[in-house]
């Protein structure tokens, strides 16, 4: 018996693929968007210690696509209660809109299981915000979270993403592992995608 659950370990240790490392993969594969590291924050705690992961992956998001009325949205939700979802992310970019006296970008917020709309966001240079309940690699000594991330590389043989609590890493997984933590046990994956088209992508020989 001992031996057999050995066994099972040994080949569940094998199929996963996910693995820690920089924007380029091991077989190659780089990273569709590459936040440079100067841009990547570290998540943490609002007026109420609760946590800021939302708001770190839009901003990450808004950096990158440029939109400026939301690249300081992280650091303006310090004084504020943390924690994140739909109708909240909604008004915090309308109330930081009106405050700037600006009109509020242009974003979809995107909840099922749809990949595919993903895929088109990371090829089109945009990073979506995306939730994420478990590490593929084992962080968080594998335990179920309630966290959010962005998306750096979506195609049809590898997801990448940029976890606020790890910035300077990136998590590369299979799209199985993406979407088993996408999805989580509500089996409903919550994604923030604005719609600033984002930088041209590097000349590549």
């Amino acid at each position: 018996m001992f031996a057999r659950s050995l066994i099972l370990l040994v080949l569940l240790a094998g199929a996963r693929s996910a693995t820690v490392g920089g924007a380029k993969q091991g077989d190659g594969t780089e990273a569709q968007i590459d936040l440079p590291r100067e841009h990547q924050l570290r998540n943490r705690g609002g007026s109420d210690g609760a946590g800021l992961c939302v708001f770190a992956s839009l901003q990450h998001s808004a950096v990158w696509q440029d939109v400026a009325p939301l690249t300081k949205v992280f650091s303006w939700m310090f004084a504020r209660p943390g924690g994140g979802w739909p109708e909240k992310v909604d008004q915090v970019i309308a109330a930081i809109c009106k405050e700037q006296k600006v009109s509020p970008p242009d974003y979809l917020q995107v909840e099922g299981q749809d990949l595919e709309i993903l895929k088109l966001a990371c090829r089109t240079g945009r990073m979506p915000a995306v939730t994420y309940s478990m590490s593929p690699t084992g962080r968080y000594g594998g335990a179920r979270i309630a966290h959010m991330v962005s998306v750096v590389h979506a195609d049809d043989r590898w997801f990448a993403v940029l976890d606020n609590n790890y910035p300077g890493t990136i998590e590369w997984m299979t799209p199985a592992e993406f979407r088993s933590t996408y999805l989580g046990r509500s089996g409903q994956g919550w994604a923030i995608v604005l719609l600033a088209e984002g930088p041209p992508p590097p000349p590549r020989n």
